[in-house]
């Protein structure tokens, strides 16, 4: 059964990112003063006295300046509107209500929608409780999401309304994936292919997604992410940058997306060397294949440019055409089982024993062992320093001999005094 869908709504610039934030108690959405941000549908889920449902913070309606996108930002509110079964109507009270909040107020009425109105800002000394009535919805719920005032009262409310026999949330362990990449190569396209949703807004402008956007399937959660690039022209693109690293330190396997109908730049490899250096599991999308004739060239290429990153797979794939979508999929779950593995010390000794049957060590080796998982952490005890080209070539036999497909390896050395 899917979960009942509660989704905030009002016009830009009344708290609809910081209530959705103070909700889910995390800075998913991006959050500024300055109206027509949030663009995105955003969406997690939210349990509260034993009870699941998904809450979708949406657009504001009516931005106060030209929006190149903002026919789709609509057309993206009213579609999640329609699929609701419970709409937070969110009004500013410190403001008053104003002919925006009764146009919206009747596009709600004219959908039939159960709708809560609820009026943020509210700790000031006289918010305007009785004007709001006038938009049919009885006296609203006053909060201030800023300061959580009234919103535990909220989700009392919203529970009430949702019914108290609605399914739960499983506690299966679902795989945490981040979908990074520059701006403009497909990564919500990526995104909405993933999830079978049409979710993230598409657009050929440049840096239209600005929150992390997050959907839940039976296996996978997914996070579409704002594009990163070498420099940031205002505050949102640079909090919208702050907000892709903080899913990448949330997720344990990352889709790096990379437009193979352009050259690979350093800001990709940058990207790579990101989730690399987090210890992330690494698969890189080989986006808009539907443009290219030559694949063996381009491959060769691209693994050339990418030879630093030898192990993580690397697939073609089309949202256009959904070419590699579901090798995607598969190669997630692959990586992810393959960053929790655990090698036995014994098996790395007679690696080990192996090894220097063949090559001489470079230095007298007292014991090696792995020390963590998820990510794949091993310690080298020596007498004396070890090389870092020793480091590079154990890596490189150790993913002969284990696998590690698609994740990165950390080996860590120490001096020690102990006998071999």
């Amino acid at each position: 059964m899917e979960l009942p869908k509660v989704v905030i709504v009002g016009r830009v610039n009344v708290g609809k990112s910081t209530l959705f934030n103070r909700i889910i108690r995390k800075p998913l959405a991006v959050v500024d003063d300055r109206p027509g941000v949030t663009r995105d549908r955003i969406t997690k889920v939210v349990r509260w006295s034993g009870i699941s449902f998904e809450l979708i913070d949406t657009g504001g309606f009516f931005p106060p300046e030209v929006d190149p996108i903002w026919e789709l930002v609509r057309e993206k509110i009213e579609e999640t509107v329609r699929s609701a079964d419970l709409v937070i109507f969110l009004v500013d009270g410190k403001s008053g209500p104003t002919p925006y909040d009764e146009e919206i107020s009747n596009w709600l009425r004219k959908l039939g929608k159960d709708v809560l109105l609820v009026a943020n800002k509210s700790d000031v000394k006289e918010p305007y409780i009785e004007e709001f009535e006038s938009l049919g919805w009885g006296p609203p719920l006053l909060i201030s999401a800023t300061h959580g005032y009234g919103v535990t009262e909220l989700l009392d409310r919203i529970v009430e309304r949702i019914g108290t026999s609605g399914p739960s949330a499983g506690d299966r362990k679902k795989i945490p994936v981040s979908i990074l990449g520059k701006p403009n190569v497909g990564k919500s396209s990526i995104f909405n292919a993933l999830t079978g949703k049409n979710i993230s807004i598409i657009s050929e402008i440049p840096g239209t997604t600005r929150d992390s956007v997050d959907y839940e399937t039976d296996e996978f959660i997914f996070v579409d992410t704002a594009g990163i690039k070498r420099k940031y022209s205002d505050e949102i693109e640079y909090y919208a940058h702050l907000r892709s690293l903080s899913s990448l330190n949330f997720a344990d396997v990352a889709i790096i997306v990379l437009d193979i109908s352009k050259p690979i730049t350093n800001v990709d490899k940058k990207i790579i060397s990101l989730a690399e250096k987090e210890g992330k599991g690494i698969v890189i999308a080989l986006n808009k294949a539907d443009l290219i004739r030559e694949r063996k060239e381009v491959f060769g290429h691209i693994a050339q440019e990418l030879n630093f990153v030898d192990y993580a797979p690397k697939i073609f794939t089309s949202a256009v055409t959904g070419e590699g979508i579901n090798y995607l999929k598969d190669a997630v779950k692959r990586v992810f089982e393959e960053r929790k593995k655990k090698v036995r010390a014994e098996d790395l000794e007679t690696t080990l024993y192996e090894l220097f049957s063949r090559y001489s060590p470079p230095a007298e080796i007292v014991f090696f062992k792995q020390v963590r998982h998820t990510p794949p952490v091993f310690l080298l005890g020596s007498k004396t320093h070890v090389p870092a080209s020793f480091i590079k070539f154990l890596t490189r036999n150790i993913r002969q001999r284990f696998g590690f497909w698609g994740v990165p390896i950390e080996i860590k050395t120490k001096i020690t005094g102990k006998k071999r």
